[in-house]
């Protein structure tokens, strides 16, 4: 299951419900955004930012397989994220792993999750668990309630009273709309018994593959994938030093979609890392002209 859309369209619509599943209070509001941190070119499934300051910040992953590097890379990923923004060193976190099925979580072993007050930063959540805790009312339970369910049968008894539960909370008719998307994507893709489109038009929901997170996310995958594969090619065609393949592929990442498909199709025909330069030169984004380069002469 592609749990990461999903989940990005969960928190982005209600960052409530991330609160609710970590049991926490928050003390204010909170937005929450998806953030790539550059060096490791990884995207952190969501960040949830204050809307008042010197309040904490919190680190989401979701993790839907087994994965023994996930507390590492987790640690790895929030150091990057502050190192290259200095402004918010001093910000307190936490982040959270959110594990579909508790039995993929290897444990946290000797991965250094406390600072040196002895406070912990990383924390595991066990997400079938907590669910089944939450009273019946709880927006996260019912939007997500078809992870806790084994038949088709149980879905197509309680998807109603799911839907009304739903319907009950205090939502905008547009957030309302992307929950009930999110909840009816998890039961098309859990038990496939009924078609998406059938869904969709049964609860009057937009198509998951038309939400602009589902485009977003599927725009990235296809570029990191051209990027790989652009990669592979200049190693074997060129023979560069590592340190030169590093470049073009920061380089690479700036360029559209459009443009690496483009490159795909005529990297064959560029003899020269001159010629390859400059063929990428002419497509990144432009900076704008200094003022020394706006003055017109005198």
């Amino acid at each position: 299951m592609k749990t990461d859309p999903l989940f990005y369209e969960l928190f982005q619509t209600r960052p409530q419900i991330f609160f609710e599943l970590a049991q926490i209070t928050p003390p204010c509001p909170y937005c929450f955004e998806s953030v790539t941190v550059k060096s490791a070119e990884k995207r952190i499934d969501g960040v949830l930012y204050p809307t008042v300051e010197n309040q904490p910040l919190y680190f989401v992953e979701v993790q839907a397989s087994p994965d023994k590097q996930m507390y590492w890379r987790t640690s790895r990923e929030v150091s990057t994220f502050f190192e290259q923004r200095p402004a918010l060193q001093d910000t307190e976190w936490y982040a959270y792993v959110i594990w579909l099925d508790k039995a993929d979580d290897g444990g946290f072993k000797k991965t250094h999750i406390k600072d040196n007050d002895n406070v912990q930063r990383i924390f595991s959540l066990d997400l079938m668990g907590i669910l089944k805790k939450l009273p019946n009312h709880s927006l996260a339970l019912n939007v997500l309630r078809p992870l806790l369910v084994d038949t088709e049968q149980e879905v197509r008894q309680n998807i109603t009273t799911w839907v009304e539960q739903i319907h009950q909370a205090d939502l905008s008719p547009e957030a309302e709309q992307r929950l009930l998307m999110v909840m009816s994507q998890l039961i098309e893709e859990k038990f496939k018994i009924l078609n998406y489109k059938e869904l969709c038009k049964m609860l009057n929901l937009t198509p998951f593959k038309e939400t602009m997170s589902y485009k977003e996310a599927f725009q990235e995958d296809l570029q990191k994938e051209f990027i790989e594969t652009l990669i592979k090619q200049i190693k074997r065609k060129y023979r560069f030093a590592e340190s030169t393949v590093a470049k073009l592929d920061r380089r690479l990442r700036q360029l559209t979609l459009k443009d690496l498909k483009d490159l795909f199709n005529e990297i064959i025909d560029m003899a020269t890392l001159r010629e390859l330069n400059a063929w990428i030169n002419a497509r990144l984004p432009q900076p704008p002209p200094t003022q020394q380069q706006e003055a017109t002469p005198m």
